[in-house]
């Protein structure tokens, strides 16, 4: 007779599985709560302790860990294994299935409470999963009730699972174990004094997505933190999300987080990259002003808003072409108006979280560093030449210091009454990108401010903001050459502050 051991905390289908087995003369073993749970289902179960002659102890911290549990699933069926059982009166535990105490969901509500937090982590689980895949040939693991319904038609059918499937749910064990300490890990590291020796990044895989960067290129959407409104994401029309809109989708989500408040603001990202923003009294103008920063590069790009997405605004957008459009909610208006257009991705996603690790890979492994989440302090900043801000000059800095820590290095822009009029990015020199930026200008510059991501290497980007009278600059200082920078703006009679802190975004 063959058995199978169950010990779940997620016990939803389990019952199904378990009938299969049942119905094929499978002998069922179980622990506590799982026990008693078939037991309802008028299933015949035998409970470890009867195996292992040792109740549950330590409030059921030990169950299952004995070695007349780990020695039947660890053995092989060879005749030297099999005889030992025998000699023991075990015998072979030909599959496992177990899930784990809710780490995961419990990050939700119960970070701050460490003692409930410890309770949650599983021990004996993850030692069962472990030695289950590790000897995948003899004995099979599930560990996902995806899984399920395939292994009891294998059951009910010649009752063989091949050695790739069960190789498959062996590299899925460990795959999860690791996702499920790589929770833990983070969580126990969050507040440490430095980095960690071990870093761990798990994920679940929760879409797949049409292509990658390019159709050539496979990709999907993990998370490592279900708190995360991209975990579940709330598309309400539209076609399949892109590798790509994934990445401007996510940025855009950043800038509209760094905009909340009473006022409204819009923004449009294409490749990465800020083209249109502004803040204003109401939704409709505010969408206006974002779209005539640069209607051209709008073309094709991901809209968000930090407010519910009215009617009108709606309206003001359905002759144009946009990928996706991201807002807090939608009116019943503005769903109505929008989805005429079939392949318009239409996204609802709640402001307010805040991702605090930043990775990127390169080959072989990736860097890490804490996330720019630093909040903008106009107040800090310091004036270097000209007169000081006066309140609508403020404002405009604190909105385009803002907006500037999303634009790729080397980034400038152009804001004028709380509109982005002008982007310059990614190009390999600063004054490049401060002739670019001066030159998609859709509206007059003068009396703008201009920010700059780091500091000028020379004086040549003061001097073309003054030959178009731009008003204020706004750089980070650092450079040998500030003090030639500096003389400049006096000269020129520019206002010029340094932030002390730069926004590099490569």
């Amino acid at each position: 007779m063959k058995r199978a051991l169950i010990s779940v905390y997620e016990k939803d289908k389990i019952e199904t599985i378990a009938c299969a087995l049942h119905q094929a003369g499978w002998e069922i073993i179980s622990t506590g709560g799982t026990a008693a749970y078939l037991k309802d289902k008028n299933l015949a179960v035998t409970e470890v302790s009867a195996l292992t002659k040792f109740p549950e102890i330590l409030d059921g911290r030990v169950k299952t860990l004995h070695p007349l549990v780990f020695g039947p699933v660890l053995a092989k069926k060879t005749a030297g294994h099999l005889k030992q059982l025998e000699e023991l009166g075990a015998g072979k535990i030909d599959l496992v299935i177990v899930n784990f105490y809710p780490f995961e969901a419990a990050l939700a509500g119960k970070a701050g409470d460490l003692d409930a937090m410890l309770e949650n982590i599983d021990i004996g689980g993850p030692s069962l999963v472990r030695a289950a895949a590790k000897n995948f040939k003899d004995t099979i693991v599930l560990i996902d009730a995806k899984d399920f319904a395939p292994l009891s038609a294998a059951i009910a059918g010649n009752g063989e699972v091949p050695l790739e499937t069960r190789r498959s749910l062996a590299q899925k064990a460990f795959a999860y174990t690791s996702f499920y300490d790589s929770l833990i890990a983070s969580y126990l590291a969050a507040g440490e004094a430095g980095p960690p020796d071990f870093l761990t990044l798990g994920g679940r895989r929760v879409r797949s997505l049409r292509y990658g960067e390019n159709p050539h290129q496979s990709a999907f959407l993990a998370i490592h933190d279900r708190r995360s409104p991209f975990a579940v994401i709330d598309q309400l029309h539209g076609k399949e999300l892109s590798f790509n809109n994934i990445l401007d989708l996510a940025m855009t989500y950043e800038l509209l987080n760094d905009f909340q408040g009473k006022k409204h603001f819009a923004a449009i990202v294409k490749h990465q990259n800020p083209c249109g923003a502004s803040l204003a009294a109401s939704q409709p103008a505010a969408f206006q002003a974002a779209f005539a920063g640069d209607p051209r590069s709008a073309f094709g790009g991901i809209v968000g808003f930090n407010h519910r997405l009215d009617g009108e605004t709606a309206a003001a957008m359905a002759d144009i072409f946009f990928e996706v459009i991201l807002a807090p909610d939608f009116s019943e208006e503005a769903l109505k108006i929008l989805r005429k257009k079939k392949n318009l991705r239409l996204i609802r996603m709640p402001a307010g979280y805040v991702e605090k690790a930043d990775f990127k890979t390169i080959p072989g492994g990736f860097v890490y560093q804490d996330r720019d989440n630093r909040a903008c302090d106009v107040e800090a900043f310091e004036l270097k030449a000209g007169k000081p801000l006066g309140k609508k000059e403020k404002a405009d800095v604190e909105f385009g210091w803002k907006i500037i820590k999303y634009v790729k290095s080397n980034g400038i822009i152009i804001v004028k009454n709380q509109q982005l009029i002008g982007v310059g990015a990614g190009q390999a020199s600063r004054i490049d990108s401060v002739e670019l930026a001066i030159g998609k200008s859709q509206l007059p510059v003068t009396g703008a401010i201009l920010l700059s991501d780091a500091f000028f290497p020379f004086p040549d980007s003061v001097e073309l903001a003054a030959k178009h009278k731009i008003a204020v600059v706004v750089e980070t200082g650092g450079s040998v050459k500030d003090p030639d920078v500096i003389l400049t703006a006096q000269k020129l009679n520019v206002t010029l502050l340094f932030t002390g802190i730069r926004h590099f975004r490569h």
